[in-house]
This record gives C-alpha cells, structure tokens and sequence, in this order.
C-alpha cells in the first residue's frame, strides 16, 4: 500500500515537486510504530470480508487524509514530520500546503473511482470534509495559550473526542458509505476503535506533560491536577513555576493523578477492544491487553506502564 501511495501521488503531483516518502525506508518495527492505528483499522475491515481491491482503496485514502492532517499540524506547529515531504523547498507554509492539495488530488481521484454515482462522490467528499473540519476546528483552539484549564470531563468532551476519536474515525467514513450492508458493523466497529483513539491521547497527554505545559496547550493531566487535586492543591499558576525536568517525569511529582491518567487510558483502551470483541474481532483480554501494553512502548510510555503493572501488583 505504501508503494502503491507513492505511485498514486506522484500521478497527481507536478514533475517540478520533488516528493520525499520517509516510511519506505523505516524498518519493520519502526514502520508498525508509526502506521499502528492504520493497520488495526485494515484489519477490522479485512475481518468484515471487504474485497482486497477495494481495502487497498480505502488504505490509500485513509494514508492521504492522514497526510493531510499531519501537513495542516505542520503549518500550525512549525514542524515538518509526515510520511510524504517535499525536497529543497523553502518555506514550511507553502511546501505544506502543496501537501494538502496533493493529497486531496489523491482523495478526490480514488474516491472517484471507487463511489459508484455522482450522489454518492458528494456525499463522500461532503462527510469526509465535516469531519476535517470538526477536527480542525478543534486544532484551532491551542493557535494561542490555552489559559483556561478545562475540567476533565468538559476536556475530554469538547477537545478529545475531536483529537483522539474522531480524527480515527475519518478512516471509516469511505467504507460506511460504500460498503452499505456492512454499514452496520462498521458503526459498531468504528465505536471500539473510537475508545482506543481516545484513551492514546490520553496516555500523550502525560507523556507531552512539558511540552503542553511549555506551549500552553490543552492536557488531560493538567486539568486532573488543577480540577481533582489528588496529589494536593495546585493552581495552573503553580504549574508554571515547576521545574522543566520535574514535568519530563510527572509521575514523580503527581504520583496520584499520573496513576488515575494512566488507569483511565488503559480502562477505556481495554474497553474499545472489548467492544471489537463483542462484534466479532478476534480478539480476547489477554491479547487486548498485550497490545495495549505496545501502545505504551510505542508511545514511548514504557515507565508508565510499568507502574501500572506495580500498582496492579
């Protein structure tokens, strides 16, 4: 699918565009690390018995829309990461933006081939942009400091099902419409995968404690500590006074609300694939455990799990 990715976005590219594709040269290990959600997500689709041509189809739109994603953060977080760079050009604004439009030429065109009617390529289109612009306009909201620090639970509902929820489900929306006797499962399905996305997120939120801390962004851990208090009383001002390399290991200094993050992230992981389960995904606790565990490895939260494992103990 990679390969064929590359094929498909030189087509619609200019010849003037040099294109970079980065995750063709990753090792296997590395590759599944940064494509992991991707292959789950085929998997569930491959286990529904949809056809391999059009898995492939919807595979490849679901690498662009990803890519657009990633180009749109790029431009917002002055950052030049992706599965598909442009070579020697000068200015991240514009090279990102001629990613975009690439990648949506590429959306436009597969979507044209494998949507049956007219009626049906506008629905498509018109779903798939509700969804990026539900997520962006969440995306939009930490363009300047985020000074008021949500409760978790308005967090999670107003910022995290955009970020961590939705953003997965825009791989499912193709495959609903098409696969119109599937559309059912893929519903069900889509909810569990729905869970997953959002307890990840979660999990980033600890892991990008400092970071968010640094940019004023929206944190899920941030809020806990400010609203929950179980560590003590901390206001966002105090926050800010911390030092930098105790907010690089917050479960040293917030013991307690790492602890209820962490649990939180694994609980509502566990209870995606659960929910994958019940709708026939061959997939059992044990199992679903063994992979939430490399979620953490991959998300590079090897100590986090590790104290989930102690505190089980």
């Amino acid at each position: 699918m990679e390969r064929e990715f590359r094929l498909r976005v030189e087509a619609v590219s200019s010849p003037g565009i040099k294109l970079q594709f980065p995750h063709l040269s990753l090792s296997f290990s590395r590759y599944f690390a940064r494509n992991f959600f991707s292959i789950l997500i085929l998997s569930i689709l491959d286990h529904l018995g949809i056809p391999t041509t059009r898995l492939r189809t919807y595979a490849l739109v679901t690498h662009a829309i990803r890519g657009i994603v990633t180009a749109s953060d790029n431009i917002l977080d002055n950052e030049d990461k992706g599965a598909l760079t442009i070579v020697n050009m000068d200015g991240r604004v514009l090279s990102n933006i001629l990613l975009i439009m690439v990648q949506y030429d590429l959306v436009h065109e597969v979507i044209s081939e494998v949507a049956p009617n007219v009626s049906v390529r506008r629905k498509a289109h018109s779903l798939l942009m509700n969804s990026l612009s539900a997520v962006a306009q969440e995306e939009s909201t930490e363009e300047n400091a985020v000074e008021e620090v949500l409760h978790p639970d308005e967090l999670l509902r107003a910022i995290h099902h955009y970020r961590g929820g939705r953003l997965l489900e825009l791989a499912f929306v193709l495959p609903e419409i098409i696969e119109r006797e599937l559309a059912p499962a893929i519903s069900e399905l889509k909810a569990g995968i729905y869970r997953i996305g959002l307890a990840v997120q979660s999990l980033d939120d600890v892991t990008d404690f400092a970071l968010d801390l640094r940019s004023r962004n929206h944190n899920l851990l941030r809020s806990w500590i400010v609203h929950k208090r179980p560590d003590g009383p901390m206001t966002d001002k105090d926050l800010v006074h911390i030092p930098q390399d105790e907010l690089f290991e917050p479960e040293r200094r917030f013991p307690n609300a790492t602890k209820d993050i962490v649990r939180f992230s694994i609980d509502l992981a566990l209870e995606g694939f659960e929910r994958l389960q019940e709708h026939g995904y061959p997939i059992d606790h044990s199992s679903a455990l063994e992979l939430v565990q490399v979620l953490f490895k991959l998300r590079g939260a090897r100590k986090l799990w590790e104290l989930y494992v102690c505190d089980e103990a």
